[in-house]
Parts: C-alpha cells; structure tokens; sequence
C-alpha cells in the first residue's frame, strides 16, 4: 500500500471472543476481509472497541500478529497502544511497531488531576520509542481528560509522529474547525462516535473516520460520494443510515449491538464481550431485529447483496 495513503475510512475491529471469553482469532481474518471488501483504507486494532483494556498484556500480539497477517499489506494497521504510563504505552508502540503496525494509536491516561505537562510527556514517551505515525485520540468521555485545539496543535509542531487525531470530543464538528486552525491544517483530523456526526465533520475537513459502524460499505460510500464532489449524494446516504447509526450508538451498549450485527453478517462467530462489558437483553436484541427487518431492502440496495448473512 502507498505510505503516504491514510484518508479514508479505518474499520475499528472488535476483539472476537468465544462464549467462553476466550480469544477467538478464527473471526479475526473474517472481520478485516469486510474492511478490504468495503473499500476501507485501514482497520483499527486493540482501541476502546476492541475492549483492550479487558485484554491482558499477553493477548495483545497474538491478535496484532493475525491482523497485519489478514491485512497482507492491503490495509493499514493501526494498533492502540494506550497505557496509563508513558512506560507501558512506550512498549506497547514498540511491539506494535515491530510486528508491523502501520500506525499507533493513544489516549491519554486517566489523571486525577489532568495537567498538559503531564499528558504531554506520556505523549513525548511515545513518540521517543517509534518511528511510525501516532494518532492522538480526543476522548475525555472515557480519560477525563480534555485536550484543548492549542494543546493538540503542540503536540503536533513538537512531536514529529503525532501526525493523525481521532477527535471524540462532541460536539465534534465545531473542534475540527479549531484544531484545523490552531494547526495550520497540519494534521489530518479523523471522526469517530460511530460515524454519528460523519458528514459534518467531512464538511468541516475531516479526513476520514475510525469506527466501527457494523457497514463500514456505507461510510466508504459516503467518504467517496464527498470527496469525489457528490455532497448532496453523500448527505443523502448518511441520512438514510442514521437510523441505525443512532441505535448502535446506544451508551453502554453500543459494542454488544455492533457484535450482534457483525454475528448476523457473519463476520464473527458469536457477539460475545466480555466481561464486564455489558451484553443487550432479548428485548433489545428484538429491537435491533425491528430496525434491521424495517431498513433491509435499503440496507440490501446499498451494500449490494442481503442484509444479513443467511
């Protein structure tokens, strides 16, 4: 793949479990033919959806290794590396790196009393131990932590790999107008939350998205649709997806909706999280039915076959 190729739509993959909890790294190769058959740039490894923070250190390569293994340089790879020292994100970009990631990505640690000082040197760590891009993750929902357009655009002149931002800090549509400006339009600026706020946020410069949206096909079209000049197009399709766009974003459920979804499109062999990752009940399992069954002939249309697996 061409290095200097990272705008697009990067599918952020869940980690498979069994219904026993373990590792299931028979799906993985499943999930990243979907990103490359979508048309997507990259996918994303071991992020807040890939429930790394449920992962203990030991069963980070493994899935790194069956990722880049199943990508075969088709795709990016980017890995989360975030820790909650500079120490450990350090060694986690480091393996990452070694075993062929294309990209790192970190959130900062969780702070009691958030300082830049302090954020900055995490991300200094980082960027000591490697060589490839680091995208900075905005999201003080799950941190605490809020980085300021002024903070990140330091991060950006003084770090020579901090190059990309997810920026997960709603309402996300006006922060990419000030981090543009405060950088000098020097970083490329990635959404995220499900791809909820997608089209305004390709409206105000964002280069892409990483999520994980259960049809990355539709973000990719809507990717397309924009750059290519077709904006009406592309709000049109946004719009029509919304609906089930706004259900996978349910707080506290949204991966266990996702994995429901991916179960039934046959990418992953069971929607298991693990806990305590909170599964959806039978009943929202019925809605989640409800929507699908109501969008299947526009989902079937777009994606160019059925809804669903058989």
């Amino acid at each position: 793949m061409d290095a200097m190729r990272f705008d697009g739509i990067h599918f952020m993959m869940p980690t498979p479990f069994g219904p026993d909890g373990s590792v299931d790294t028979g799906s993985i190769a499943r999930l990243v033919e979907t990103a490359a058959g979508a048309g997507c740039t990259g996918v994303v490894t071991l992020g807040v959806m890939g429930e790394a923070h449920r992962l203990n250190d030991a069963e980070r390569a493994p899935i790194i290794d069956a990722v880049v293994a199943a990508c075969d340089s088709r795709l990016t790879v980017t890995v989360g590396i975030s820790g909650q020292s500079g120490a450990q994100a350090a060694d986690r970009v480091r393996e990452a790196q070694s075993i062929g990631a294309f990209a790192a990505m970190a959130s900062p640690p969780n702070l009691a009393k958030p300082n830049d000082n302090a954020v900055f040197a995490y991300y200094q760590a980082i960027d000591d131990a490697t060589e490839i891009p680091i995208v900075v993750q905005d999201l003080p929902e799950q941190t605490g932590v809020h980085m300021s357009p002024d903070f990140i655009a330091k991060l950006n002149s003084q770090l020579g790999n901090a190059k990309y931002l997810k920026l997960e800090d709603p309402p996300t549509p006006p922060k990419i107008s000030t981090v543009r400006a405060a950088t000098n339009d020097n970083i490329g600026i990635f959404g995220g939350l499900g791809g909820a706020f997608l089209f305004e946020e390709l409206q105000r410069g964002a280069v892409g998205t990483m999520t994980g949206f259960a049809y990355p096909e539709a973000l990719v079209k809507i990717h397309r649709q924009f750059a290519g000049g077709d904006v009406e197009g592309a709000r049109q399709t946004f719009y029509g997806w919304l609906p089930l766009i706004r259900y996978e974003n349910t707080a506290g459920l949204s991966l266990s909706i996702r994995k429901h979804i991916m179960a039934k499109r046959g990418m992953l062999d069971s929607p298991a999280v693990r806990p305590p990752t909170p599964a959806i009940d039978a009943l929202s399992v019925a809605e989640l039915d409800d929507i699908m069954g109501a969008m299947s002939s526009f989902i079937a249309r777009e994606i160019g076959g059925a809804a669903v697996a058989a």
